[in-house]
């Protein structure tokens, strides 16, 4: 293997980690998380908007404005965006967070999807996990599980139908305070932002 290509090796896994780890804790979906500019993310106040998405080589808004959403960001989803912010060639407002190193463009989502099962595979993860959806309903589920009201779970989920959510409430939920952390507590046991 030629060293430019380890190099862009190493950038695509870099890159989908951080993207991962986002993923883990928002719930967002990949399209979602592919549409992500900088201008919908605020690092300081600790949130994101999700006002659109990148689904079949396009952008476009969410199917409801259910979709269209603020998701509160926990200290590790929170570090792996400055990661990201710090990785990027491209931090204009406009600039999509997670891109095509070289060219700023939306990453090609099958490309990711074969760097995210190879890491699954190397992390041992069962051959039935879908990657982008394991995460998000993974994520809902753990939210729900940590205590978060299904009020809550259903905002972060973007879903328009609290009958939608309820796939993901596994347990019960009694409280709300510090939710994203509650949340990332149970998703990183042991990982440092």
């Amino acid at each position: 293997m030629e060293q430019g290509s380890d190099e862009a090796d190493a950038a695509w896994y870099a890159a989908a980690r951080r993207m991962t780890t986002v993923a883990l804790s928002t719930g967002l979906r990949r399209g979602e998380l592919l549409g992500l500019r900088w201008q919908d993310v605020e690092l300081l106040d600790r949130r994101l908007h999700v006002r659109q998405a990148f689904v079949r080589n396009e952008v476009t808004t969410p199917k409801s404005r259910a979709g269209r959403r603020t998701v509160e960001l926990g200290e590790i989803a929170a570090a792996a965006l400055e990661e990201q912010f710090s990785a990027s060639l491209h931090r204009a407002p406009e600039s999509i967070v997670f891109c095509h190193q070289a060219l700023g463009t939306p990453l090609d989502p099958s490309k990711l999807t074969t760097y995210a099962r190879k890491a699954l595979v190397r992390a041992g993860v069962g051959e039935g996990f879908r990657p982008w959806h394991g995460l998000r309903h993974t994520a809902l589920t753990e939210t729900a599980a940590a205590g978060v009201p299904s009020m809550f779970v259903q905002a972060k989920a973007g879903h328009a139908q609290g009958s939608t959510t309820e796939r993901y409430l596994h347990a019960g939920q009694t409280s709300y305070p510090d939710a994203a952390e509650l949340a990332e507590a149970r998703l990183f046991v042991g990982v440092e932002p």
